[in-house]
């Protein structure tokens, strides 16, 4: 087998298939734990029959992209730091996740608890690849040749864009297959990105989170058998922002993840004109995607729509490299 099935095709066939195999055996564990989706009464009718569907499923991807990270990490610079940062925003997911859904406290964890976790695992990985690794907190700018490094601004810099990145995750994670769909995406260009870049460890994660997120998909396609919740679209959030900064390339995610930066603009504005105008509102419901909702598409159709926008702002990327 040739060094480029090994680097590619090799992580996504076999993180697809651990997680097809563990899928069952991880929403029957998730029933008995009855870790159920709670969905709110004010929210979408047509989602009211997903209360006590199992969420934490993020489980399902989040595994077989460690077993392969920690397979491939000692030979491969880039993959040690990825993990990092998947993991520990994971780690900081599950625990908002059980305290909601298992131990029943609404709430989870605190917005100040999550953020410093976030802001604590975020120094971890670049006290990592700043000792551990020659790899540059510098930002290639698309379509020139420029790389900006604002010096000792970087880690805070850093910080704001794992902090955006996992929001934007997070509230794209509405809709069954939504947020999964759009990263498979989103990883197959990081993977295309890393062999142009020769970055090897960087193929490998993005080549594994493809095939974990599309064995998940088995299981995540409408009518969800499970949710990922927070354990899966803070862990996305954590992997799309560190495979992004192995390769220099956090500018590109507001390009090939348009679509977390628009749930999160969604929100922010619906809330920011919500209480300017006490109680007018700019869309039908928010994040984005219920607003397409309550205008009549299904969910598979604004899967549909927000992937196919997703690969054609990659390939924009692409002509960026």
């Amino acid at each position: 087998m040739n060094d480029y099935c090994m680097r590619t095709l090799l992580p996504a066939l076999l993180s697809f298939v651990i997680a097809v195999l563990i899928g069952p055996k991880v929403i029957e564990i998730l029933r008995k734990l009855k870790a159920g989706q709670t969905e709110r009464e004010e929210g979408l009718e047509s989602h009211q029959k997903k209360t006590g569907t199992p969420t934490m499923g993020g489980v399902i991807f989040l595994l077989p992209v460690v077993v392969i990270g920690i397979f491939y990490g000692a030979s491969h610079k880039e993959v040690i730091p990825v993990l990092i940062l998947t993991i520990g925003f994971g780690i900081i997911g599950f625990i908002d996740d059980y305290i909601k859904v298992v131990r029943k406290h609404n709430l989870g964890l605190r917005a100040w608890q999550k953020i410093l976790g976030q802001l604590i695992v975020t120094i971890l990985f670049s006290l990592y690849v700043l000792n551990f690794t020659d790899i540059s907190l510098g930002m290639r700018v698309p379509f020139t040749s420029i790389v900006l490094d604002f010096g000792i601004l970087n880690i805070p810099v850093m910080f704001f864009i794992a902090l955006g990145t996992a929001n934007g995750t997070n509230f794209t994670d509405g809709v069954d297959g939504l947020c999964a769909s759009v990263t498979a995406v989103v990883a197959g260009f990081f993977a295309v990105a890393g062999m142009h870049y020769m970055a090897t460890g960087a193929e490998v994660m993005s080549s594994a989170m493809v095939g974990a997120l599309l064995g998940y998909l088995v299981y995540n396609v409408y009518p969800g058998k499970v949710m990922m919740g927070d354990t899966g679209s803070l862990a996305i959030g954590g992997f799309v922002t560190g495979i992004a900064y192995v390769m220099q390339m956090p500018i590109f995610i507001v390009i090939v993840g348009f679509i977390y930066a628009f749930e999160v603009i969604s929100v922010i504005l619906q809330v920011s004109y919500f209480k300017i105008t006490h109680g007018k509102r700019i869309f039908r419901m928010a994040p984005i995607h219920h607003h397409f909702e309550k205008g009549g598409w299904s969910e598979t159709r604004v899967v549909n729509v927000f992937t196919t926008v997703t690969i054609l702002l990659c390939l924009i990327a692409y002509a960026g490299l």
